[in-house]
């Protein structure tokens, strides 16, 4: 790196340039005498003076702009912001996760989204019809690279797949069965994913809530083909895949959902009027998984519910009292040479 000796401030360029030919040795000691004699002999012409006085216009301004972004991200934790960086939560799943942005059915991501728009941010990859086969197969790659390549970084992931796992073997839609032991498998490896590629980020797995077997016995006769007659799913065997996700997150010590025991102890009745289809929820039922969710993240994952409160940016009415506008700061212009086209 080259030595520069020091440019008085109020000197001109000539002034500057004399200074320096009369006794640039002096000059280097005097101000900087701890530091090595310049490798390369300084060409002290105007030119060049002026040279260096542009070059240290620039670094000047690249000071001004480092030292303005880190005075906006103080200022930011000033107001109430721990970071730059809203928590942002990933909701991977199938379609009762695709559906749960639905607004016409005021979807319990909508409820989320809506009540914390201030606070944090939302990913959803729910996808209608995938099991954890697929999942993993398909979906994992692109959710892998995404995170890995700093699209996003979650705080929380909720992995909620298994309703269409529990997909009867025998049934119509049995292109979407996966064994339980199977799915406990794929559960445990997508558990394992997000450990590796998201450690800072709270996982907390979901059961598959309940089935109406009457609505799927009446959509059966409506079947055509083969399958005519067929149910797609059950309530008892879809408990089966729920017991099989909370063995699995008391196994990998994974935080559980049970939203099939919640809605079991339900009325028959009341919990079956929560589904659009015997299968999806409607609005009654998004209100429910909402309030589920947001309980759970309140009990185990107490800092995050935190951040679900506090706002990034404080409400413009503080500014009204604290930054409020004034006379003062009003900037008068002078139309008095302005001419109009007519």
């Amino acid at each position: 790196m080259v030595n520069s000796p020091e440019i008085p401030a109020q000197s001109s360029p000539s002034e500057a340039s004399s200074s320096m030919s009369s006794s640039p040795s002096s000059s280097l000691q005097s101000s900087s005498s701890k530091l090595p004699p310049p490798v390369i002999p300084i060409d002290t012409r105007p030119s060049n003076i002026k040279f260096i006085l542009t070059l240290l216009a620039f670094f000047t301004l690249g000071a001004f702009i480092a030292w303005s972004l880190g005075a906006w991200e103080t200022s930011l934790i000033r107001v109430g912001s721990p970071s730059r960086l809203r928590p942002q939560l990933l909701f991977i799943g199938d379609s009762l996760t695709e559906r749960g942005s639905i607004p016409s059915s005021m979807g319990w991501l909508n409820r989320l989204e809506s009540d914390c728009a201030r606070s944090i941010d939302i990913v959803s990859r729910g996808l209608s019809g995938y099991n954890t086969k697929w999942y993993l197969k398909y979906a994992m790659p692109v959710i892998h690279d995404e995170i890995t390549s700093g699209n996003y970084k979650p705080s929380l992931v909720t992995i909620w797949l298994g309703a269409n796992d529990a997909a009867l073997p025998d049934g119509s839609m049995s292109e979407q069965h996966v064994p339980i032991a199977a799915y406990q498998n794929n559960l445990a490896k997508l558990v394992q994913t997000f450990k590796a590629i998201a450690p800072d980020a709270g996982i907390l797995l979901v059961t598959p809530p309940h089935v109406d077997d009457e609505v799927q016995k009446t959509s059966a006769k409506t079947e055509e083909g083969p399958k005519k007659g067929l149910v797609s799913r059950s309530n008892k065997v879809t408990g089966e895949y729920a017991r099989a996700c909370v063995d699995t997150g008391s196994e990998l010590d994974i935080p559980v959902l049970d939203l099939y025991t919640y809605f079991n102890d339900i009325s028959e009745s009341e919990r079956n009027e929560m589904l659009v289809d015997g299968l999806h929820l409607n609005k009654a039922g998004n209100r429910e998984m909402y309030h589920q969710l947001r309980d759970k993240i309140s009990s185990d994952f107490p800092e995050l519910s935190l951040k679900l409160e506090r706002w990034q940016l404080p409400r413009f009415e503080d500014w009204v009292e604290s930054d409020p506008w004034t006379p003062e700061e009003s900037t008068t212009l002078d139309f008095t040479n302005v001419r109009v086209r007519g």
